[in-house]
């Protein structure tokens, strides 16, 4: 781990307009806005929380809509190609969907291709908005809102989670040339016509600018935690689970981008230490394969347990003394997990298994708050655990640290403020 680095994880160098945008001090007027994704309350995938979050903050000040997909949580009330609902101020407006299985290629492209074809039937029928904000599940609903753009004559905001189709080709996930070339082509469509781009993280931006997009029309807003939800405890019933165990966590999808084999290879080569436990809780496309896996290795030191209600997130995460976050190779700047706010605002130190650019791994050494190892080492992984079983005291301090830099940066309310304060200024120029 390098040494502590006092610059903010959204700090420009050198300085460019574009990402110094959600600074300026922008006037808040209400504005209709139009949101585009699949993912939205009550489901747990991160991008429907996240932007349930977005869309109930933005609302206090503006007019919010969001044709969202089926909930894979509630499940199906009959079937109606669309329903209205409305969450508080939030006007939403649910698509039919197919529920086929993510493990398959073919299951997931239905899936995503119904939400696609319905959301555009769907958008063509509201009035016009101010503002479309499209994010990127399923990854050409960018496409999508540059058509209604154009018809409406409205602004367009893009607001990548996921870089397609990088993380496709980097995690293997998708290996059709054809369809390779029509996610690029989309995406090159949607950043062409976008009046501005917001990113999660500095990584993801010097990817897009890469591809030609103009520097100033790229934006960093990241995703945010809520730091008075989840806070260090002093007693947590959840960590009894796990006795007097050091516990290495892996909290979060357990999907193609993870590398989560290489966790196991650790496990592996830890199963004598008989102080370590690996406690690997969420689902995924790739959790019944890990599980089997562990199984055939007989791993004595490795748990899976189900995704946590989220009323009980704070427990679950500060029943860990160290996380993971591990990262395919050349994943970097194609995402940017966003379980790293929440580890912060338990107070718990992290390993970052990724490349030194990604966005994570600079705010583990620029912060002191965690250890990076590069991705597939798994030396480097086995020496950062031990290193750390055997500081608690720097572990500590590590904790303290990533508290406080989660309050003074990546708190809800204020980040969700700077994204409001980026779509009020995009507005004013309609």
């Amino acid at each position: 781990m390098a040494g502590a680095k006092k610059q903010s994880a959204f700090s420009p160098a050198p300085p460019e307009p574009a990402r110094d945008f959600w600074r300026r001090s922008i006037p808040v007027s209400q504005t209709r806005v139009l949101f585009l994704n699949r993912s939205f309350w009550p489901d747990r995938e991160a991008t429907g929380q996240f932007l349930t979050e977005l869309c109930d903050d933005l609302s206090r000040d503006h007019e919010v809509t969001i044709v969202a997909g089926p909930s894979r949580e509630r499940g199906s009330a009959g079937f109606h190609l669309w329903s209205h609902e409305q969450r508080g101020r939030v006007s939403i407006v649910r698509t039919w969907g197919t529920g086929f299985s993510k493990s398959n290629l073919l299951g997931r492209l239905v899936n995503l291709g119904t939400y696609y074809l319905l959301a555009a039937v769907v958008a063509l029928r509201l009035p016009r908005p101010d503002v479309i904000v499209a994010e990127t599940d399923p990854p050409l609903l960018g496409a999508l809102a540059a058509v209604l753009k154009r018809r409406w004559g409205c602004r367009l905001i893009y607001n990548v989670r996921d870089l397609y189709p990088d993380i496709a080709e980097a995690t293997g996930g998708v290996r059709n040339p054809l369809l390779l070339g029509l996610l690029r082509r989309a995406n090159d469509y949607a950043y062409k016509r976008s009046d501005l781009i917001v990113t999660l993280g500095h990584d993801m931006a010097a990817r897009i600018v890469n591809k030609g997009v103009p520097a100033d029309k790229v934006v960093v807003v990241p995703d945010w935690v809520d730091c008075g939800r989840i806070r260090p405890l002093e007693s947590n019933p959840f960590r009894r689970n796990f006795g007097k165990k050091f516990v290495v966590m892996y909290s979060g999808n357990i999907g193609l981008s993870q590398q989560l084999e290489a966790v196991l290879e650790a496990a592996d080569r830890l199963r004598d230490d008989e102080r370590i436990l690996f406690a690997m809780i969420g689902e995924g496309a790739r959790k019944k394969w890990l599980e089997e896996r562990a199984r055939s290795m007989g791993l004595p030191n490795v748990i899976f347990l189900p995704y946590q209600p989220l009323e009980n997130l704070a427990e679950s995460l500060t029943a860990a003394d160290l996380h993971l976050i591990p990262l395919a190779p050349g994943a970097a700047g194609c995402l940017v997990p966003s379980k790293i706010y929440g580890i912060l605002a338990a107070g718990r130190p992290f390993i970052a298994m990724m490349e030194a650019s990604a966005e994570v791994a600079q705010i583990a050494r620029e912060n002191a708050v965690g250890f990076v190892v590069r991705p597939g080492d798994i030396d480097g992984l086995v020496g950062a655990i031990r290193e750390a079983v055997d500081a608690p005291e720097r572990l500590k301090q590590m904790g303290v640290r990533a508290r406080r830099l989660a309050e003074l940066r990546f708190d809800r309310i204020k980040v969700t403020g700077r994204f409001g304060s980026v779509l009020a200024g995009v507005a004013m120029n309609n």
